[in-house]
């Protein structure tokens, strides 16, 4: 702290004006603070949203809470550019110009893997929850309502067992209506995406909305990819159905929270077993 100048012992006002001016740096000081690790929990680790849809059902719900942890799957390349792009004021601008220059990579998805991605060609929805499937580089073989994976370097597709798909869905994976033999091999850097509820899903088999339109691609570039999903917190509404209005002695969940058992992955065994070439 530095000391009182003379015309501050004689001038009580500039004192008090001094004080003033150091309260207001200070809660300026407090502000950015406060902004830069809300900037960082919000850029670098988990993402609220709720799901609005049925493309997975039944694994997560229509309307579901859930947090997406967007740190596991972080790339400061990618995610700098996404990041700059929604947000264009200057301040948050500079930061992330910043922080882009850093070389981290924490990890990549995993097949199984429920995500939050940004379609490339969808504008009507800002975001879809999906499974990945394919990872970069293998061959995706869909026949017969079935799915088969071909592994990189792997000799022979192998099916894949679903057990999160409904009873419903099950046997129902389909490319544009139909049962016969479609083939696609996955590019560097790209995934391949489905919904869980396979009858009711954009995904990448019809190009997250329409093949037809320009710029269209069956496959998840990585840099579209958020996230994944972390955990559930159900859903509750107070708002009375009939009347619209609140009821809170009436609170009853309409999706229970999962919290940590969420089913945010899925495993395949048979995958893992599977022969490669020498």
């Amino acid at each position: 702290m530095s000391n009182p100048t003379p015309e501050q012992y004689t001038n009580p006002e500039v004192h008090e004006a001094t004080s003033t001016l150091m309260t207001v740096i200070k809660f300026l000081r407090d502000i950015v603070v406060i902004f830069l690790i809300a900037f960082a929990i919000r850029s670098f680790l988990v993402t609220p949203f709720q799901i609005q849809g049925v493309s997975m059902d039944d694994s997560f719900s229509d309307h579901e809470y859930i947090l997406v942890n967007t740190f596991g799957y972080l790339n400061f390349d990618t995610h700098f550019n996404e990041f700059l792009h929604s947000n264009p004021d200057p301040v948050s601008g500079t930061i992330a110009q910043l922080l882009k220059k850093i070389p981290i990579h924490v990890g990549d998805p995993k097949r199984g893997d429920v995500i939050v991605l940004k379609p490339h060609i969808d504008k009507t929805r800002e975001y879809y929850i999906k499974r990945v499937i394919g990872l970069p580089g293998e061959t995706v073989r869909i026949f017969d309502g079935k799915v088969f994976i071909k592994k990189v370097d792997a000799e022979d597709f192998v099916e894949i067992n679903e057990p999160y798909l409904s009873l419903v869905n099950s046997g129902q994976t389909l490319v544009n209506d139909q049962r016969t033999e479609k083939i696609f091999e996955i590019p560097e850097n790209s995934y391949w995406v489905m919904g869980d509820n396979r009858l009711n899903s954009s995904d990448s088999r019809n190009c997250f909305k329409n093949c037809n339109l320009p710029n269209s691609t069956h496959f998840l570039a990585r840099e579209d990819i958020l996230g994944k999903v972390a955990m559930s917190f159900g859903y509750f509404n107070i708002f009375d159905k009939k009347e619209g209005f609140p009821h809170f002695g009436s609170f009853k969940w309409e999706i229970k929270p999962r919290f940590f058992d969420t089913p945010s992955t899925a495993q395949y065994p048979e995958l893992d077993s599977t022969i490669s070439r020498t």
